[in-house]
């Protein structure tokens, strides 16, 4: 069946669904034969977009010379319009959102996770890019863990069998997960991949990430949609909401643990950290179910820093790897916080949650999330556990 007959890099579907359906498509590329595969929500009037595998390469699709929609229940799904189009691919394969006092980079090529965050005012010699961006894992991005039983095959990693992780960068053999789609708004990005499987070398995963990053002043928000479209049955999990790696020299972790929050209590430090694997206990920092000052941040040893702040998580976990003090952000060392959050992942079901991430002084992380600390409650998680 024979849709189009000319060259293009990005597609539109226009459909019809009462259920949710699993679509492949089949163009050439460079002479070979291409097998994308999509997923669409249910919807009465729906349109999915997406770039076809490879336009960041500058690879043009050819054709489309078959088409199969799978719906999953019992409906019926109809394609209504198929529509091509050749858009420009930024260059480089990160774009910057900035203004007079942040400049954070995203990844588009590692699914349009976070590589970089820059704070203008930061006076320190050697450091502009807070973030460790070493592999497709270390970014500010999604990533979430679910079965580990048949149908589904384990992955490997560092010598332990992988239940299914999908990764909004890529995978432990630094296969980088799709650019789905991307836009952008002013202040704002919005961006959408198909992550890979960590556990594996090259396995993307059934689901979709989707980020709107935007910057406002001296904050970054970001808002995360992840929706699994495996038909699977998972596990109630603690999942890293989101995973969060900075550089080595900023290796001092604070954080509030009290029942009295917002009231600029006393915060706990922990200076000696070690890599988190190791003594596990000793790295998780369970929260006071009263405390909804629920951020961290990592800072140097004059307390300036980056901060996280997630409403909502149950407990930190954070470490660091191999320490020695570095500013590089491509450096094997790395300091790493994820606040936790426990859950479990519904097939076609998103989860959504948002945070925001500041630099500075540590008063003034402190003081803006205070400021900010009504922007979202994240009661989304709670449902995933009804």
């Amino acid at each position: 069946m024979n849709y189009v007959a000319e060259k293009y890099n990005r597609f539109r579907i226009r459909y019809r669904g009462e259920v949710p359906a699993v679509g492949s498509f089949y163009f050439t590329s460079d002479g070979e034969t291409v097998r994308e595969q999509f997923y669409l929500p249910a919807a009465e009037d729906g349109v999915f977009d997406s770039f076809t595998e490879g336009f960041l390469d500058g690879k043009l699709a050819f054709g489309l010379f078959d088409l199969r929609i799978e719906p999953r229940g019992d409906g019926e799904v109809t394609v209504e319009d198929i529509s091509v189009s050749i858009e420009d691919v930024p260059g480089g394969g990160t774009y910057f959102i900035e203004n007079d006092i942040l400049k954070v980079g995203v990844e588009l090529v590692w699914g349009g996770g976070l590589s970089y965050y820059e704070d203008k005012r930061c006076g320190i010699e050697g450091l502009r890019n807070m973030l460790n961006h070493a592999d497709p894992g270390r970014l500010i991005q999604q990533s979430y863990y679910g079965t580990g039983d048949p149908p589904f095959v384990k992955g490997e990693f560092m010598g332990n069998p992988w239940v299914y992780n999908p990764v909004q960068g890529g995978d432990r053999g630094g296969c980088k997960s799709k650019l789905v789609d991307f836009r952008v708004s002013g202040n704002s990005v919005w961006v959408k991949c198909r992550p890979r499987d960590w556990g594996k070398v090259g396995s993307y995963t059934y689901s979709y990430m989707e980020n709107i990053y935007t910057v406002d002043g001296d904050m970054l928000r970001v808002d995360n949609v992840f929706v699994d479209w495996s038909g699977w049955v998972h596990p109630r999990t603690t999942q890293e909401v989101p995973a969060f790696y900075t550089v080595s020299y900023l290796d001092n972790f604070y954080f509030y643990n009290g029942k009295k929050p917002w009231q600029d209590e006393p915060l706990q430090v922990r200076r000696d950290l070690i890599f988190w694997p190791e003594d596990w206990p000793r790295h998780r920092f369970p929260l006071e179910k009263e405390n909804t000052e629920t951020w961290a941040a990592w800072v140097d040893a004059d307390d300036f820093g980056i901060g996280l702040y997630v409403p909502g998580a149950q407990l930190f976990i954070g470490g660091r790897y191999c320490h020695d003090g570095s500013k590089d952000p491509a450096a094997g060392p790395t300091n790493y916080v994820a606040p936790l959050y426990s859950l479990r992942i519904i097939s076609y079901k998103p989860v959504t949650y948002s945070y925001l991430v500041t630099s500075g002084p540590l008063s003034d992380i402190r003081r803006r999330f205070k400021e900010e600390k009504d922007f979202a409650d994240n009661a989304s998680f709670r449902a995933y556990n009804e």
